[in-house]
């Protein structure tokens, strides 16, 4: 989580012109789409803050299965939960989805909206989420302890998959900030 930090900081100096390149991540780490989160950022920067701010806390690692408020807009689950040999593709219209991996190992498909195929289930307001069942583009990202994934929402995610197809234990933490527009 100390590297979360310093990325994190990293990322403030970029976005107050203190530094020359956006990097609040690197390949080994995380996956972001740089410029909507420098967007995102700049419009939410109190959220962004303090959701890296439970993230860096090793406390927050150690919290029991559940949902923890960060703000009155973002709030964190804590998940101990198997990998999973399939799973819906999600899209949000609303919110942001930013998976930090505590312990195990994920797999996260991403793709375009515009991507996917096979609609489960319509637009869901209150949850914020539409389902699909199939992307005919998925860019696979395999996400271990520390690294991270931010989902926006031009960036359809399989969540929670199994990277070897061999479902097995994971410890996630996901902060959900609203999407700032």
């Amino acid at each position: 989580m100390k590297k979360l930090l310093l990325l994190t900081l990293a990322c403030v100096l970029v976005l107050s012109g203190c530094a020359q390149k956006p990097m609040p991540w690197n390949a080994e780490n995380a996956v972001v789409d740089l410029d909507v989160f420098a967007e995102q950022y700049k419009l939410n920067q109190a959220e962004w803050d303090a959701a890296f701010a439970f993230l860096a806390d090793p406390a927050s690692a150690e919290l029991p299965a559940g949902q923890y408020p960060i703000t009155e807009r973002t709030y964190a689950k804590v998940l101990y939960a198997d990998s999973r040999t399939s799973q819906n593709w999600e899209v949000h219209h609303n919110g942001v989805d930013l998976f930090y991996i505590v312990s195990g190992a994920e797999l996260v498909n991403l793709c375009k909206p515009e991507e996917l195929t096979d609609l489960v289930s319509e637009y869901n307001e209150a949850k914020d989420v539409i389902l699909y069942r199939n992307s005919t583009n998925p860019r696979p990202h395999v996400l271990t302890a520390g690294k991270y994934i931010v989902a926006f929402p031009s960036d359809a995610h399989q969540p929670m998959l199994a990277p070897d197809g061999i479902p097995a234990p994971m410890h996630i933490l996901v902060v959900k900030l609203p999407f700032a527009k």
